[in-house]
C-alpha cells in the first residue's frame, strides 16, 4: 500500500467532487481515479460508490478515513515536536471567506500581514461559499454563521451592518425614498435565491423588498457593480458600500440589518505558529477598521 495513495483517497474523500479534489491536489483527475482504484486494490475493498452528487464513502471507505485521521494527528505532532513548529513563522495558511468579505477587507489588508511574515504563504479562497474546516480543506475560515459540529475552535470575529443603497444621481432624479413603497419604480439588486450559499444572506424578505423587479447575482461584487451603474436598489455591507461615494444608504429607519462574522479553524491546527499569528493578524486588524463594519 502507498502512503501517497492515502493522501490523495483522503482529498478526494473530504471533498467528493473528483475535478475539485485533483485541482486541490495539484494532479489531473485521471490520475487521482488510478491511484484511488490502485488504493481499492491493494485494500481488496470498494471505497468509494459514484452517484449523480460525486463520490460518495462507502462503509469501508468511511473506517479508512478515521484511521487516517488518527494518523494525521500523531504526524502533525511529531512534525511540529521534531522541527519546533510552535517557533518557526513559515509554511502555508489557507483561509476561506466570503467574496465581500475577503475581497474589500482581507485582500487590501494582506500585504501588511506579508511585510510582518514574508515566510508564510497565504491562500485565500474568497468566493460565493466556504471551504469545509472539518474537512480540513482550509486552515481558517471566516463564516457567516458559527458551526457547531466538529472539533473547531471559533470566535466571534464582528458584527457588521447592511443597508440599501441607490446611485445619488436616481436620488437627485427621483428624490430619496421616504417608504418602500415608492421603491417601486426601481430594479432590486440582488441575489439569486435558490443560489444563496449561507441563509444569512437571505435578507430579501426580511426587508419587505421581495416583489420588486429584480436584477439578480451569485456575486456580491457584481451587485456592487450593477448598483454603481445605477441599475436599481439593492442592500450592501457597509465595508463594501463606503468604496463608492456616489451610493447613498436610503430607508436607514426601515432597513438596517446586523450580521455576524465568525472564525473558525480545526483544533488540529490551532497550534500552529502560522495560524495563530494570522487569527491574532486578524483580529487587530478588524479591531482596527472597527469603522467599517
Amino acid at each position: 500500500m502507498n502512503w501517497d495513495d492515502l493522501r490523495l483517497f483522503l482529498g478526494l474523500a473530504r471533498n467528493g467532487k473528483i475535478s475539485i479534489a485533483a485541482r486541490n491536489l495539484h494532479l489531473d483527475a485521471t490520475t487521482l481515479i488510478r491511484r484511488v482504484k490502485r488504493l481499492e486494490t491493494a485494500l481488496n475493498c470498494n471505497l468509494f460508490e459514484l452517484s449523480n452528487k460525486g463520490y460518495l464513502l462507502t462503509d469501508h471507505g468511511k473506517r479508512l478515513v478515521h484511521y487516517i485521521e488518527h494518523a494525521e494527528r500523531h504526524i502533525l505532532e511529531a512534525k511540529n515536536d521534531l522541527t519546533d513548529e510552535r517557533q518557526e513563522l513559515s509554511g502555508t495558511v489557507r483561509v476561506s471567506a466570503s467574496e465581500g468579505f475577503g475581497s474589500w477587507v482581507l485582500a487590501p489588508a494582506l500585504a501588511e500581514f506579508k511585510q510582518r511574515y514574508p515566510a508564510i504563504c497565504v491562500e485565500l479562497v474568497a468566493n460565493s461559499g466556504f471551504l469545509n474546516i472539518n474537512k480540513r480543506e482550509a486552515d481558517i475560515a471566516i463564516l457567516l454563521e458559527k458551526p457547531t459540529k466538529g472539533l473547531l475552535y471559533t470566535k466571534r470575529l464582528t458584527d457588521y451592518r447592511l443597508n440599501l443603497y441607490m446611485h445619488e444621481d436616481l436620488v437627485a432624479e427621483h428624490g430619496a425614498p421616504s417608504s418602500i413603497e415608492q421603491l417601486s419604480p426601481f430594479n432590486l439588486v440582488s441575489y439569486v435565491p435558490d443560489l444563496i450559499y449561507a441563509p444569512q444572506l437571505n435578507f430579501i424578505e426580511e426587508s419587505l423588498l421581495s416583489p420588486l423587479h429584480a436584477l439578480k447575482s451569485t456575486s456580491i461584487n457584481a451587485q456592487f457593480q450593477m448598483l454603481r451603474n445605477k441599475a436599481g436598489v439593492g442592500i450592501l455591507p457597509h465595508f463594501i458600500a463606503k468604496n463608492a461615494h456616489e451610493l447613498q444608504p436610503v430607508l436607514q429607519d426601515k432597513i438596517n440589518i446586523t450580521r455576524t462574522f465568525w472564525l473558525a479553524t480545526h483544533r488540529d491546527v490551532r497550534h500552529l505558529a502560522r495560524v495563530n499569528v494570522f487569527l491574532d493578524w486578524l483580529n487587530d486588524t478588524v479591531q482596527q477598521h472597527a469603522d467599517i463594519f
